[in-house]
C-alpha cells in the first residue's frame, strides 16, 4: 500500500517550460488524437448474518431491560465502476460510481397486485407474495446512483497537478482513507486541488513534496443566480461555512523502505455566537416533534483554527514488512453541536434569547480545544510454501469526559477494519435509566442511555490482532479455481477511559442531577473481550471472488452494564448490574471483480 495519495505518478523530464507549452499549442491544434478509454471496478454482492450486536439478552429479572437487537440478517450489493478517459500521455480524467451502493435486497418499491371487487372496492394484496415485479428508485434517490468522485490528472515537467473530487490515503489509512479495499464500504473524498512533484536524489531515493487545497465544505454562491444562503440565512449559517484546509507531503521512497509526513491546517473563520441547529429541552414530548419545545435554536457557532501532523514509516526485508503510522491533531474547533435536554424532572422549557444553559439543553464550547494522539503498528510475512502472517496494534486515544470543554477523541477511519465485529460493528449497550419525564409528570419512560458502547470504527482502544493464512495456489493444475486461502484472526482490546461517564450537573448547569460511571477504574478492568475469526476466501476463473468470514466475540467487563450512580435528587431508578453475552456472526460475499 503506497504511503501517500493513491494513484501512480510518473517522475516527468525537466526540460524547458517553453519548449513544453509549445508542444501542448501543436498537440491542442491537431484536428484528431487518440483516446484511450477504460474502467475497472466491481460487482459485489453479500449475505451477512449478525448475533446480538448488543451483547445484550432478555432478562426478566431487569424492570428496565438494557436489550436492543436479536438475529439480523440482510442481503446488500454494490456495482462499482472507475472508468478512465486517457487523452494523451498528459492528460486524463478519472471517475467513480457506485451503482446500487450496498441497497439492501428488497427495498426498493414494489408493484403489487391490485383485485377489483364490485362488493368492496380496489384489494390491494400485501407487499411480498403480491409484489409482481419491482421497480428502482430515481437517479440519486436512496443512493441507487451515486456519483462519488470525478477528477483530472495533468502530467507537466513541473509535477503533476490533481484537480476535482477525489479520493485521499495516506500510509495504512487511520486518517485518510479512501475505502478502496475488497471490503471496504465507504472511503474518504475531498475536494481538493492537489500538486505533487516528484524527483530521483541519486543513491538515495525518489523524493516526492506536495501542496493540497481542500474545500470540504462551503457556504458559497454564483452572482449570475443568487448567492445561496450566505444572504438569507445570514443570522443562522451553515455550520460548514468557509471551511478549507491546506496541506503539505514529503516522503522519501526507496525499495526497502518509506518515510513520509502529511501535516496541514484546518481553518474556518464562523459567525461567532450565532446559533447553528435546531433540539429538543426538557419538554420536548417525541410523540409531538412538532412542537416548539421540540425545535428550539441552540449551538454556538465559532472559529476553528486546527492543525494535524501524520507521520508514516515503512520497512521491507525480503519478504517481511514492518508499517507505523501516528498523527497527532491539535488547535481548536467549532462543532456548533447542542444535544437535546434528557428530561429529567423539574427541568423546564428552554429560555429561546438563551437556549444553552436552559431547559436542560447541552451545549459545547464555541471554540473548543482539540488533542488527539492515534497510531496504528502493522508487521506481515509471507512465504514461498504458503503460509501469511499479520500482526496490528494500534491505540486511538478516547474521552472518559465526552461534554466537557477539550476534545480527545476522533477515531480511525471506518475503512481500516481490525475484525469482522469488533469496531467493525456498532456494539455493546450503555445502561438505559428510566424515570419521570419532565413532559408527562407521573409516568415513568426511558429517559436515556440504551445506545451502542463501540461504533464502527477504532475509538477509545488500545487493540492488539494476530492472524494467520495458508494459501493453496491451483493455477498451474485447475482452469476454474486460482487460488484458495484459509486461516484465523484473534483480537483483543481494552479501553484507556471510560465509555460511559457524565456528571449531567457539570455538563447541564443544574444542580442535584445524576451522575453516572463506569465502576471499572483500572484500564485492565476495562476489557472490551477476546474476538476470533475465521476466513476462507479463494479466487475463481480469474475474476470471481469469494469469502465467508465468521467470528465470535467473547466480551470483557468493559462491555457488562455495571455503573456507579449517584442521583441526590432521585430522579432515576436504579441500574442493575447486566453482563454482556456472547455475540456472533457471519458475512459471504461475491465479487467479480475487473
Amino acid at each position: 500500500m503506497p504511503p501517500t495519495f493513491r494513484g501512480a505518478m510518473s517522475r516527468p523530464k525537466f526540460s524547458s517550460f517553453v519548449f513544453w507549452c509549445a508542444g501542448l499549442f501543436l498537440l491542442s491544434s491537431s484536428t484528431a488524437f487518440a483516446v484511450d478509454f477504460s474502467t475497472h471496478g466491481y460487482y459485489r454482492t453479500r449475505v451477512v448474518g449478525l448475533e446480538d450486536m448488543d451483547l445484550q439478552t432478555p432478562n426478566s429479572a431487569i424492570a428496565n431491560p438494557n436489550d436492543l437487537a436479536g438475529f439480523v440478517t440482510y442481503n446488500q450489493m454494490r456495482l462499482r465502476l472507475e472508468p478512465t478517459l486517457k487523452l494523451n500521455d498528459h492528460l486524463s480524467i478519472q471517475a467513480q460510481f457506485d451503482i446500487l451502493d450496498n441497497v439492501l435486497y428488497g427495498t426498493e418499491n414494489t408493484k403489487e397486485l391490485n383485485v377489483l371487487s364490485p362488493l368492496v372496492g380496489t384489494l390491494t394484496m400485501p407487499a411480498g407474495a403480491g409484489s409482481f415485479w419491482m421497480t428502482g428508485a430515481e437517479a440519486g434517490d436512496q443512493k441507487s446512483i451515486n456519483i462519488r468522485r470525478v477528477w483530472a490528472d495533468i502530467l507537466t515537467p513541473i509535477g503533476k497537478f490533481r484537480l476535482g473530487r477525489q479520493p485521499s490515503h495516506w500510509g495504512l489509512g487511520i486518517f485518510q482513507n479512501d475505502g478502496r479495499d475488497r471490503q471496504a464500504d465507504f472511503g474518504d473524498t475531498v475536494d481538493r486541488i492537489l500538486y505533487l512533484l516528484q524527483y530521483d536524489i541519486n543513491n538515495i531515493g525518489a523524493f516526492t513534496a506536495g501542496l493540497a487545497w481542500d474545500i470540504p465544505y462551503q457556504e458559497q454562491g454564483d452572482e449570475r443566480i443568487g448567492y445561496g444562503d450566505s444572504v438569507q440565512r445570514a443570522a443562522v449559517p451553515g455550520a460548514s461555512r468557509n471551511l478549507q484546509q491546506y496541506s503539505l507531503i514529503l516522503m522519501l521512497d526507496r525499495p526497502e523502505f518509506t518515510v513520509g509526513m502529511f501535516s496541514g491546517l484546518r481553518r474556518r473563520n464562523g459567525s461567532d455566537g450565532a446559533v447553528t441547529m435546531q433540539v429538543g429541552d426538557a419538554l420536548c414530548n417525541p410523540a409531538d416533534p412538532t412542537s416548539a419545545n421540540c425545535n428550539v435554536w441552540a449551538g454556538i457557532d465559532g472559529d476553528t483554527l486546527l492543525y494535524f501532523m501524520d507521520l508514516y514509516l515503512r520497512y521491507q526485508y525480503e519478504n517481511y514488512k514492518f508499517q507505523l503510522e501516528g498523527i497527532y491533531i491539535g488547535g481548536k474547533v467549532s462543532t456548533g453541536l447542542a444535544v437535546d435536554a434528557i428530561p429529567f424532572r423539574g427541568l423546564g422549557a428552554a429560555d429561546p434569547a438563551n437556549p444553552c444553559g436552559t431547559g436542560g439543553i447541552i451545549c459545547l464550547p464555541p471554540e473548543q480545544p482539540i488533542q488527539v494522539l492515534m497510531a496504528a503498528f502493522e508487521a506481515e510475512g509471507s512465504y514461498k510454501w504458503g503460509g501469511e502472517w499479520k500482526f496490528q496494534a494500534g491505540y486511538a486515544e478516547g474521552d472518559g469526559d465526552p461534554l466537557s470543554g477539550k476534545i480527545t477523541q476522533l477515531g480511525f477511519r471506518p475503512d481500516y477494519q481490525i475484525a469482522l465485529l469488533m469496531f467493525d460493528r456498532p456494539m455493546g449497550t450503555s445502561p438505559s435509566y428510566y424515570g419521570e419525564p419532565a413532559y408527562a409528570p407521573g409516568t415513568t419512560a426511558q429517559l436515556g442511555g440504551g445506545q451502542w458502547i463501540t461504533g464502527n470504527f477504532v475509538n477509545n482502544a488500545l487493540f492488539l490482532t494476530a492472524g494467520y493464512k495458508h494459501k493453496f495456489d491451483f493455477g498451474g493444475s485447475s482452469a476454474a479455481c486460482d487460488w484458495v486461502k484459509v486461516g484465523g484472526k484473534v483480537i483483543t482490546a481494552w479501553a484507556p477511559k471510560k465509555n460511559v461517564n457524565i456528571d449531567f450537573s457539570q455538563v447541564v448547569g443544574t444542580p442535584n442531577l445524576p451522575t453516572i460511571s463506569e465502576t471499572a477504574d483500572s484500564f485492565f478492568s476495562r476489557w472490551y473481550g477476546v474476538e476470533f475469526d475465521v476466513v476462507a476466501e479463494a479466487k475463481f476463473f480469474d475474476y470471481l471472488y469469494t469469502a465467508f468470514e465468521a467470528g465470535v466475540l467473547f466480551p470483557g467487563r468493559e462491555y457488562n452494564v455495571e455503573v456507579g450512580v449517584i442521583d441526590p435528587g432521585a430522579l432515576i431508578e436504579p441500574i442493575p448490574y447486566d453482563r454482556a453475552s456472547i455475540g456472533w456472526g457471519g458475512r459471504l460475499t461475491a465479487s467479480i471483480e475487473f
